[in-house]
């Protein structure tokens, strides 16, 4: 059985994207955790996509609006067949991260809890206690855009681009409040639909636009490719606009500028005529098709691996990256055990949702 949706014709550059944003995220935790201590590194502009690779968690946000974009531009969505498909795609694996929380904080846990099922990016989730099971706060900002994702497309097919540009100046006024109002707002804009929904819609509207022949060329792909390192290097370089006590006005406007970034990159690379090498290829495509198992799982290895192996002196920059790369190669050998026993699985349940 084909372990990619029925509902639009499969591209595998698609899955090269979501190994990218898998990656990145990747060695954004890795660097951090074995060497980094959490903070950014102004001085180190050329490997800001490292050292900021929490972006990458942006990519995701605004490769879901612009997949399931492209999935409704080719008829009307049955809403029950929708959400059930979701549920398989997401629910199993992220159940598991979540009772590996709870179990973890067995002797605090209260009946409640379990609302977090829901909500795992507010509050006090079990979830955001441990570095091994903190990736899945984004879940629930996917989940919760899952829900909404139906109604929004079809009212883009009636209204077109001018529906999200309202949207995105209602979006707008929102984060102004937040900014003004929130103890924290940067973390807001961070870690809810209010910060993040104008990832997917920016995603989505690039789906709904026809192809030009320039974002076939591989200049494309360097302008967008360039326009990342400079959001990186931004971010790297004003770290003290993004932090918890920041009320800068730049964090109104922030995750739009990264979605039309991350977007331009999907939508010159999605088209692309040309191909990367072949090994290159094959490796993308193997680690997208276990990307959501990679994103959820990479921090229990990088954690075990670091108690099983601590530094006994600061690594030299060789040497740290070999145990990134072996941290790596151990992540993708979990990630694959998880996708074959876990996902599949489940993903060979749905159903075609499309008519």
């Amino acid at each position: 059985m084909p372990t990619h949706s029925s509902n639009i014709e499969f591209n595998p550059k698609l899955e090269h994207i979501r190994a990218i944003a898998a990656l990145l995220v990747f060695f954004f935790h890795a660097f951090q955790f074995f060497h980094g201590n959490w903070k950014s590194y102004p001085d180190w502009p050329m490997l800001a996509l490292l050292t900021e690779g929490h972006i990458g968690v942006g990519l995701f946000f605004t490769l879901s609006g612009y997949l399931f974009m492209k999935i409704a531009s080719t008829g009307n969505i049955d809403y029950r067949r929708f959400i059930f498909n979701r549920f398989l795609r997401i629910f199993p694996l992220f159940l598991l991260v979540f009772f590996l929380a709870i179990s973890l904080g067995r002797d605090r846990f209260q009946p409640q809890d379990l609302l977090y099922l829901l909500i795992s990016n507010i509050g006090k989730p079990a979830t955001s206690d441990y570095f091994v099971t903190g990736a899945a706060w984004t879940i629930s900002i996917e989940f919760t855009f899952y829900l909404i994702f139906p109604f929004l497309a079809l009212f883009i097919r009636q209204q077109g681009l001018i529906y999200i540009a309202r949207l995105l100046l209602i979006l707008l006024l929102l984060k102004l409040c937040v900014l003004n109002l929130a103890e924290h707002p940067a973390h807001v804009m961070q870690s809810t639909l209010v910060g993040r929904l104008d990832q997917f819609l920016i995603g989505m509207g690039l789906a709904t636009l026809s192809t030009s022949p320039h974002f076939k060329k591989a200049y494309a792909l360097i302008i967008a490719t360039l326009a990342i390192m400079a959001i990186s290097i931004i971010r790297s370089k004003y770290a003290m606009l993004f932090d918890s006590a920041s009320r800068s006005i730049l964090l109104a406007f922030w995750y739009s500028i990264e979605a039309l970034t991350w977007g331009l990159f999907i939508y010159s690379y999605a088209n692309a005529q040309w191909r990367l090498p072949l090994f290159i290829e094959k490796s993308l495509a193997f680690i997208g098709q276990r990307s959501y198992s990679l994103y959820l799982l990479h921090a229990i290895i990088l954690y075990l691996l670091n108690t099983y192996l601590p530094n006994s002196i600061e690594l030299p920059l060789a040497m740290l990256f070999a145990k990134i790369i072996l941290a790596l190669a151990l992540s993708c050998l979990l990630a694959d055990l998880s996708w074959r026993s876990i996902e599949l699985p489940f993903l060979n349940l749905r159903q075609h949702y499309v008519h």
